[in-house]
C-alpha cells in the first residue's frame, strides 16, 4: 500500500474505501489466509490521522499471526540512488514507526519498484534486516529457470548477506485479471509435498480496487461481482487457496524459520522487466517492445532466446531520460552536501527537521514514468522540490543562528555531468546555472515558500504516443535564458511546435563560467550566427547573473566580430517558468493585463511579464522586467501523459520568447526577475 508524498487527500481516501479497507475486511474472513503487508510512510501518516481504526485492524491480524509487517524506506525512495546514510535513515524510520506505535519489529523490507543493486546486502545486513523481496526477472537475468525461482536464496556483498525472495511474475499478472482457477492451475507447477517451494505474490493493493477494468473498476471485480456476477474475485480466490490443501498460505518469517535458503546467488542491477524497458530511450523502447511482442507471438526465429536475453536498461537511466528528474535528484544531493558542512557546528536535534525534508524529497514517484504519469504530474515534482527548498531555508536559519558562513556564489559540478555549474543564493532565493546547456538556469527558487519557478518538464515523445495526439518532442532543455538568434520573427505556432530554425549555435551549447568577487557569475561563449546570405558571422554572448534580496539581475552583452556587419537579426533569450501548481490557478500578466497561461499570446510591445501562482498554499509571483518594450511570444508547454483513463493533457510550464533587435556590433541590455511571496 503506497501513496506518494504530496498526493491529494481525496485520492488517498478513494483508495482507502475501494482498495485498502475492503481487502483487509475480506482477509479477516479467512483466518487461514496469511499475508505480508508493506505500507509506505506517507500513507501510514495519513492513516494514523484519518483512519486509525484501520491500523488497529492490522494489529489484530498481526496479533492473530495472520499478518506480517514488511518494512522499507519510509518515504518509498529508490534505495539504489540515495546515499548510504539516507538508506539507514529511511529504513530505520519505518522500523521505529512500527515499534513505537504498535511494538512491531519488521524482519524484512520492500524495495520501492524492486530496484536492486548488488551493494544492498551490506546496507540491509548492517541493519539486521533478514529478507527482501526482489523480482524473479532478476533471477532469469542471472540464468535461473522458472523452476528455480520457487525458493528463497542468499546473496552477499563484501561478506554481508541477506535472504532474497523472488516475486513470481506469472501469478502477479493473474491476480486479479484472470479467474482464481487459473491461479490454482499455475500453482500446480510448484506443487511440493515437502512444502519446500514458495510462490510469492506481492502486488499493489491499489490494483485491487481503484484501477480501471473496461467499463468498471477493480473494486467491482474484487469485492462485489467478480467476473461471474456472483461473488467478489478476492473472496473466490481465498476460498480456492483454502480448499486446495496442498497449498499452504504462509508468512515469510514462518517459512524462513522452517526452511533454509536454497543457496547462494548473485543478482544484476535491475528491477522488473517492464521497468527495465521503460527506462530505455523512447526509440529503443519502441524497438524492444516490438521485438518482444513478435517473440511472444513466435513470429521470428529464436523467439525463446529473444525473450530470455533481450533486456532493457536500469532504473537510474530515468535520470538521463528526463532531465528534470536529474535536476531534482542532484538538487537533493547538493542540499545534503550543504547539510554535511554544517553538521559539526550544531546539534543533531537542530537538524532533525532538515533531515525530514531531505528524506521526504526522495519519494520515488516523481522521478520516473512508465505506463502512467509519474514525472509528468507537476504536483509530485513540486512536492519533492519544495522539501529540498524547505531544507535549505531551515539550514539558512541555522547558519544565521550559529554564525556559520556558507558561500553565496560558487561553481561546482552540481549536475554531476563533468561540467561546472553555478550557484547564486542568499536567504531569499537560489539560482542554479548550467554551463553545459547554454549557460541557462535550471532551478530558480523562492526559498521560504519552497517554490521552484523552473520546475518545468520539457516535452518528450513517448512510446505510447501513437499519432492520435499532437505531440512535440523538444530538441533542447526547457531551461531559462537559452540564447537564440533569428533572422525574423515567425508565427507563434513555429515556436510552440519547436519548428523554428536557430541561426546561432548558442542554445544548449557549452559556455565558459566564472564567478567574480562582486557576487555574480559570468557565462561566455564565442560562437557564430549564419547571416541571411549564408555568410558565417562571428558572435560572442556574455551574460552575468547576480542576486540581490529577491531579485535576479541578468546583464547581456552581444558582440558581433564582423567589420562588414551591416544587417540586423533578432536575439531571443528563451525563458521557461512554471505558472501553477495545484489547484491550477494559471494566471499570467503581460504588462498589467491578465491572461490564461494555457493560451498562446503574442504582443508587439511588452515591458513586463508576470506569472502568479495564486493557489491557497503557494501565493507566489515572478516578475520579468525588460529594459524597454519589445515583441514577446508566450505559449504553454503541454504534455500528453498516459493515465489509467487514457491520455491526460498536462500543463508543464510557460515559454516566453522576447525578441531584441541586434543591429550594431555591440548590444547591451539588462533584465530583472523579481520573486515575491504575495501576502
Amino acid at each position: 500500500m503506497h501513496q506518494p508524498v504530496g498526493n491529494f487527500p481525496w485520492v488517498i481516501e478513494d483508495a482507502y474505501q475501494k482498495s485498502y479497507l475492503p481487502l483487509l475486511k475480506t482477509i479477516q474472513k479467512f483466518p487461514d489466509i496469511k499475508i505480508n503487508l508493506h505500507i509506505s510512510g506517507p500513507l501510514l501518516i495519513w492513516l494514523k490521522e484519518n483512519h486509525s481504526d484501520f491500523l488497529d485492524l492490522i494489529y489484530v491480524l498481526y496479533s492473530n499471526h495472520q499478518l506480517e509487517i514488511v518494512g522499507g524506506g519510509f518515504y518509498e525512495p529508490i534505495l539504489a540512488v540515495i546515499p548510504e546514510e539516507d538508506r539507514f535513515r529511511q529504513l530505520q524510520k519505518t522500523i521505529e514507526w512500527w515499534r513505537s506505535n504498535y511494538n512491531i519489529a519488521p524482519r524484512g523490507i520492500w524495495l520501492a519498484e524492486r530496484v536492486w543493486v548488488p551493494d544492498l546486502p551490506r546496507t540491509l545486513a548492517e541493519m539486521n534486516i533478514e529478507f527482501v523481496f526482489i523480482d524473479d526477472y532478476l533471477l532469469h537475468m542471472a540464468g535461473f529457470s522458472e523452476e528455480e525461482t520457487f525458493y528463497a536464496y542468499k546473496t552477499e556483498y563484501q561478506g554481508k548477506s541477506i535472504t532474497v525472495l523472488p516475486i513470481n511474475e506469472s501469478i502477479r499478472y493473474l491476480v486479479p485479471w484472470k479467474s482464481p482457477s487459473e491461479s490454482i492451475r499455475y500453482l500446480r507447477k510448484a506443487r511440493d509435498p515437502r512444502h519446500e517451494k514458495i510462490v510469492v505474490m506481492i502486488s499493489d493493493v491499489e490494483k485491487m480496487g481503484v484501477w480501471p477494468a473496461g467499463d468498471r473498476t477493480t473494486h467491482d471485480i474484487c469485492y462485489i461481482s467478480g467476473y461471474d456476477g456472483k461473488k467478489g474475485w478476492m473472496e473466490s480466490f481465498f476460498e480456492s487457496l483454502v480448499d486446495n490443501d496442498w497449498i499452504k498460505p504462509i508468512l515469510v518469517s514462518t517459512y524462513l524459520n522452517d526452511h533454509n535458503p536454497r543457496g547462494l546467488i548473485y543478482l544484476p542491477t535491475s528491477s522488473y522487466d517492464k521497468m527495465a524497458i521503460w527506462a530505455l530511450p523512447t526509440s529503443l523502447r519502441i524497438r524492444l517492445e516490438e521485438l518482444r511482442k513478435k517473440a511472444e507471438n513466435d513470429d521470428l526465429p529464436y523467439a525463446e532466446d529473444v525473450l530470455t536475453f533481450a533486456k532493457g536498461s536500469l532504473w537510474q537511466n530515468f535520470l538521463i531520460k528526463y532531465s528534470q528528474a536529474n535536476v531534482m535528484h542532484k538538487r537533493m544531493l547538493y542540499c545534503r552536501h550543504k547539510l554535511k558542512k554544517i553538521e559539526s557546528f550544531t546539534s543533531s536535534a537542530d537538524l532533525e527537521d532538515v533531515w525530514e525534508h531531505i528524506l521526504s524529497s526522495q519519494s520515488n514517484d516523481a522521478y520516473w514514468s512508465g505506463m502512467f504519469g509519474g514525472i509528468y504530474y507537476r504536483f509530485l515534482r513540486h512536492t519533492c522540490l519544495k522539501h529540498v527548498n524547505k531544507a535549505e531555508f531551515l539550514m539558512d536559519q541555522i547558519c544565521e543562528e550559529h554564525d556559520i558562513e556558507l558561500p553565496g556564489v560558487l561553481t561546482q559540478d552540481i549536475l554531476l555531468d563533468g561540467q561546472p555549474d553555478g550557484v547564486l543564493e542568499n536567504k531569499y532565493i537560489s539560482c542554479f546555472i548550467s554551463s553545459l546547456k547554454g549557460g541557462s538556469i535550471f532551478s530558480l527558487n523562492l526559498k521560504e515558500r519552497g517554490y521552484d519557478f523552473l520546475n518545468v518538464l520539457r516535452r518528450y515523445l513517448e512510446a505510447y504516443h501513437t499519432g492520435e495526439i499532437p505531440v512535440v518532442d523538444d530538441r533542447i532543455e526547457k531551461w531559462t535564458f537559452q540564447d537564440h538568434f533569428f533572422h525574423e520573427i515567425k508565427d507563434i505556432q513555429t515556436y510552440q511546435t519547436d519548428q523554428y530554425v536557430d541561426m546561432g549555435n548558442f542554445a544548449n551549447r557549452r559556455y565558459t563560467i566564472q564567478p567574480d568577487n562582486k557576487g555574480s557569475i559570468t557565462l561566455n561563449r564565442i560562437g557564430q550566427v549564419t547571416g541571411k546570405n549564408g555568410r558565417i558571422i562571428p558572435v560572442s554572448v556574455k551574460k552575468t547573473y547576480q542576486v540581490d534580496d529577491s531579485i535576479l539581475t541578468v546583464n547581456y552583452e552581444i558582440l558581433v566580430s564582423d567589420n562588414d556587419f551591416d544587417s540586423s537579426f533578432y536575439f531571443s533569450p528563451e525563458m521557461n517558468f512554471l505558472g501553477a501548481s495545484y489547484p491550477y490557478k494559471t494566471n499570467g500578466f503581460l504588462n498589467q493585463e491578465k491572461f490564461d497561461l494555457n493560451k498562446t499570446i503574442s504582443r508587439a510591445s511588452c515591458h513586463h511579464f508576470k506569472i502568479q501562482d495564486m493557489s491557497e498554499i503557494e501565493q507566489v509571483s515572478l516578475m520579468v522586467k525588460f529594459p524597454y518594450p519589445i515583441r514577446c511570444i508566450v505559449f504553454p508547454l503541454m504534455s500528453f501523459a498516459k493515465s489509467e483513463i487514457g491520455y491526460e493533457e498536462q500543463y508543464q510550464g510557460t515559454s516566453i520568447y522576447p525578441f531584441f533587435e541586434v543591429n550594431k556590433k555591440k548590444t547591451i541590455f539588462q533584465m530583472e526577475l523579481t520573486l515575491t511571496h504575495l501576502e
